[in-house]
């Protein structure tokens, strides 16, 4: 995609690469922070995603014992790790569209730190609807993006069923920002199914209220550096629901089975001669 010889300036001596649609979304996450990405998957496939992530979530009920514990510990209707459950989501964390702009933002070494389905309900409260950044906690930025995540959305997101809230640029500023500033910033942001909301993982964010009478379903995928630490060890957890590991070591390692720590001595040496 070629430089728009119309955006005419002086003094410039660096800019963006604009050589495709990459380089494009890129220079939305950087600038502003958010982008929207289709996934190249198949609608239909997409549209199946609902039943399949609808049925990890009561299996994972079921593990502890009833959705009631879920709500004592704050994470009802929250699907942790849901590619050790169905390799469908496997499918949906290395679509190559999502690992094309993961290494356009950060070269080949990142990792897939977490997949979690979100359900937003109508009829209950959501913590994804408090602004939030996907590294919480953290009140400092960098020069260059450390973290992504890409919510894949399996509904599609409407002003009315709860469509994502974003505060453009927060993840340049360290702190969280005044109210006048969320009240002429916030910015809702409308996304068709089958498309990834990509976020600066620094984003502050929040999840909308639903006021239709279906819930709105989300995948989301936070890929980041190879310092950051996954929320589950991915490969334990595939190998200990049977699910098949990957032979392609691309995606092996961008699933965290180089990056999980050493044993030993012995252990790491290995890994270096493999």
């Amino acid at each position: 995609m070629p430089q728009n010889k119309n955006q005419l300036s002086y003094g410039v001596t660096e800019r963006l690469p604009a050589a495709d649609l990459y380089d494009e979304r890129v220079a939305d996450l950087r600038i502003n922070g958010y982008t929207v990405l289709d996934s190249g998957l198949d609608a239909g496939f997409v549209d199946g995603l609902k039943s399949r992530l609808d049925g990890v979530y009561q299996r994972q009920v079921e593990e502890m014992g009833g959705e009631s514990v879920l709500k004592g510990i704050g994470d009802s209707d929250v699907v942790r790790c849901v590619l050790s459950y169905d390799a469908d989501f496997l499918r949906v964390a290395t679509s190559e569209p999502l690992l094309q702009l993961a290494r356009r933002i950060f070269g080949t070494e990142f990792v897939l730190t977490q997949q979690n389905g979100i359900i937003n309900r109508p009829d209950r409260d959501n913590n994804q609807g408090k602004w939030h950044r996907d590294l919480p906690y953290q009140h400092w930025i960098s020069s260059k993006p450390i973290a992504i995540n890409a919510l894949l959305c399996v509904d599609d997101f409407t002003f009315e069923n709860g469509a994502t809230f974003v505060l453009p640029g927060t993840h340049h500023v360290e702190e969280f920002p005044t109210e006048g500033f969320i009240g002429r910033s916030e910015k809702q942001l409308a996304v068709p199914a089958g498309s990834y909301l990509v976020l600066d993982a620094m984003l502050y964010h929040r999840g909308g209220a639903n006021r239709v009478a279906t819930a709105r379903r989300a995948v989301n995928h936070v890929i980041g550096l190879p310092f950051l630490a996954q929320q589950i060890d991915i490969p334990s957890a595939l190998r200990s629901t049977g699910q098949t590991v990957p032979d392609d070591p691309a995606i092996r390692k961008y699933l965290g089975f180089q990056w999980t720590p050493a044993a030993s001595a012995k252990d790491w040496r290995g890994r270096r001669e493999s």
